[in-house]
């Protein structure tokens, strides 16, 4: 774990130099990762900027759409943002390549990726997927290195046991499966979501290989972390809020992610099927927000483990060449002040909300 240097008292009397103003003052350039986040985005893109959690602490957050964690961690390390909510693969080849980036906040506290078949498969075995073909996004997709895992720990060659087409999302998605073009997927949470959303069942497979992975979490441009680190507290504060929120209230949350991304909200369909199906979306990454019963009991911890076992699957799959300390990926300094805030009053607030 990096360490920082900062107190708590640090951390509150922090001033800026150079001409910046106090860090009520500033302004946040954050990268969203797509230019339309969907609803399972909500915890970290319109809900503490909707209920005035980044606001009411100082900040102006200014977001920068774009797409995929792998520019946006680029886009981190350049100073373009300050902070981007990524993907851990780009933020631990960016430090491969002697970039400032830095993990601060544990957001999904669970891989998000799994393999999966239909419900009505006869497939109930990761080794009965010899000779099969599995659907991806793409084959750049990050399911696919977690896909090859659980195959290899189940005993198949992933690069030529199996064969991994791409079917894209949506319609497109269904009509792979439907049609019989592919036998399994490798997708992620919400994905899944949207084909039960179109009445495909499914049934996940899961794997020891990779059931300790981390998932998204919020990246920090190393230098401005270190300069402002009470500027980090607070945004990731305002998003530890608005996961509290969200898991207590998640219509609630559907609805405030719709005024604000209101490109977001489906048409075509009726409003109560709408909601319900959105609802099921973003439920199917709630779990993943909840802090009850991890080793960690604190919104935005991470541990050594998971930082271990991760360094490990991504260097045996390819995706970094080198394995660097796991302290140089991420820091737990700031963790104790991020949760220092009324849990009760948040939740209160969303039981409440009309």
């Amino acid at each position: 774990m990096r360490l920082l240097g900062i107190t708590v008292g640090m951390v509150a009397a922090v001033t800026f130099v150079s001409g910046v103003a106090q860090a009520q003052d500033i302004e946040v350039v954050y990268s969203q990762t797509s230019p339309t986040p969907n609803v399972a985005s909500a915890p970290h893109s319109s809900i503490p900027a909707a209920l005035g959690f980044w606001e009411d602490a100082g900040l102006e957050v200014q977001n920068n759409s774009v797409n995929g964690s792998t520019l946006a961690v680029q886009l981190t390390n350049a100073g373009t943002s300050h902070f981007t909510m990524a993907s851990v693969e780009p933020l631990m080849v960016a430090q491969e390549k002697g970039g400032d980036v830095i993990a601060i906040y544990n957001h999904t506290r669970e891989p998000i990726y799994t393999v999966a078949v239909p419900a009505d498969s006869d497939i109930t075995a990761l080794e009965q997927l010899n000779g099969k073909r599995i659907g991806v996004l793409s084959l750049s997709s990050g399911a696919v290195p977690f896909a090859k895992a659980m195959l290899a720990g189940a005993g198949l060659d992933p690069e030529s046991d199996v064969e991994y087409l791409p079917i894209g999302l949506g319609a497109q998605a269904v009509q792979a499966i439907q049609t019989g073009q592919v036998d399994a997927l490798a997708l992620w949470d919400w994905a899944y979501a949207q084909l039960e959303n179109a009445g495909i069942e499914i049934r996940h497979f899961t794997s020891p290989e990779t059931d300790t992975l981390l998932g998204l979490m919020l990246v920090g441009n190393g230098e401005f972390v270190r300069e402002h680190p009470d500027v980090a507290v607070k945004l990731a504060q305002g998003i530890a809020k608005a996961s509290l929120f969200t898991v207590t209230n998640p219509e609630a949350a559907v609805r405030i992610h719709w005024e604000h991304y209101p490109e977001s909200k489906p048409t075509g369909i009726p409003e109560e099927q709408a909601l319900k199906e959105a609802v099921h979306l973003l439920e199917s990454r709630l779990p993943k927000y909840a802090i009850e019963g991890r080793e960690v009991e604190k919104f935005g911890g991470f541990t050594e483990a998971e930082w271990n076992d991760t360094r490990e699957f991504l260097y045996a799959n390819g995706v970094i060449m080198e394995k660097l300390d796991i302290d140089e990926y991420y820091t737990n300094d700031l963790v104790d002040q991020i949760n220092d805030f009324d849990a009760a009053s948040i939740i209160e607030q969303a039981k409440a909300y009309k």
